[in-house]
């Protein structure tokens, strides 16, 4: 069975009858990004079946067709959706420049929190690059929904040297993939990483630890080298 098989009855012609309405057409829409998010997130994009995102979608697969084209649309628009949800929530942070410090921690924070939450999200970044990340490549709107957030970074390390808290030399690239991976990585590998070091590294409690670690770390990243750090006051 290919991927253009019709699994369900074809949807009338629009001369038999009037158009879907405009609710009813972005439920189906909203219905076939869900069921589209979870086929690439287990199956990758070259895994994924066309037959079995309908199907529980629960709509007919002209209807899949007509909205995103064809399935390198629908991946597109399934990968770009979930980089614009993370990048609005983020947004939604609500970040103090005059306390940079607690800023990045509250970043960390949000995006520890956010892959835990969204695992669909996460499966899906691990498929794209397994791709070289093809896709993400091609993507304006993956590129400029992060365009908020490093300026937001590099107001934040401003605030921070400006102030004396940080270190010099502070790059906001650097900074933010370590963020990411410090959320990321004892997920994509967790299971393995388990096995290796006879650790549950499933369980709420080592997660919890996980996090205190991570601000830890970040926090020792950012405030190292800085005058404040380093002056008189730092060995009392």
């Amino acid at each position: 069975m290919t991927d253009a098989t019709v699994l369900e009855a074809p949807v009338p012609d629009t001369d038999d009858g009037p158009p879907p309405r405009k609710r009813d057409a972005e439920r189906t829409r909203k219905a076939i990004m869900a069921a589209a998010l979870k086929e690439f997130s287990q199956a990758g994009f070259a895994g994924a079946r066309i037959e079995r995102i309908v199907k529980a979608a629960k709509c007919n697969i002209r209807m899949l067709y007509h909205y995103f084209g064809d399935k390198k649309g629908l991946y597109l628009a399934v990968l770009e959706a979930a980089y614009v949800d993370l990048r609005a929530r983020e947004a939604e942070l609500k970040i103090d420049f005059d306390q940079p410090l607690d800023g990045f921690l509250e970043l960390q924070r949000f995006t520890f929190d956010y892959f835990e939450k969204h695992p669909k999200f996460e499966g899906l970044l691990r498929n794209e690059n397994l791709m070289h990340g093809k896709f993400a490549a091609q993507s304006r709107v993956v590129t400029e929904t992060a365009f908020p957030l490093r300026r937001t970074i590099e107001r934040l390390i401003d605030s921070g040297q400006t102030q004396g808290l940080f270190g010099p030399d502070l790059d906001p690239v650097q900074i933010y993939v370590t963020i990411a991976a410090m959320s990321r990585f004892h997920l994509a590998n967790g299971y393995s990483l388990s096995a290796t070091l006879d650790t549950d590294m499933t369980t709420a409690e080592w997660r919890k630890a996980r996090l205190t670690h991570a601000l830890a770390l970040l926090e020792g990243y950012l405030t190292a080298g800085s005058r404040r750090a380093s002056g008189p006051a730092a060995g009392r």
